[in-house]
């Protein structure tokens, strides 16, 4: 399940992804390598912290409990849209869809 929601404390949207069948932990290495052959530009790799890229002009945090802010967008649908792209290269979109 993903629930996408603006961010309190800044202007974002935020998606949290969550699954009953098992626990949400993304390899943000692999994810990584993932959108860079897709074309999207890695800007900052913390493994087991945080993952910052840039997907269609907006700034993308992810985190590897599944958490992933995209930065002044206030599209929520749209943050789900690019969610599904960061879900799919983490392999857990069929979990959290």
């Amino acid at each position: 399940m993903m629930i996408a929601k603006p961010c309190t404390t800044m202007k974002g949207v935020v998606i949290s992804a969550y699954s009953w069948e098992r626990p949400v932990k993304i390899d943000l290495t692999k994810t990584a390598q993932c959108l860079k052959e897709r074309g999207y530009t890695v800007k900052k790799l913390l493994p087991e912290m945080m993952l910052i890229l840039e997907m269609e002009g907006y700034e993308v945090s992810l985190y590897p409990s599944g958490k992933i802010i995209i930065k002044l967008l206030e599209d929520a649908s749209k943050g789900r849209e690019m969610a599904t792209v960061v879900y799919d290269c983490a392999g857990v979109l069929e979990v959290v869809s």
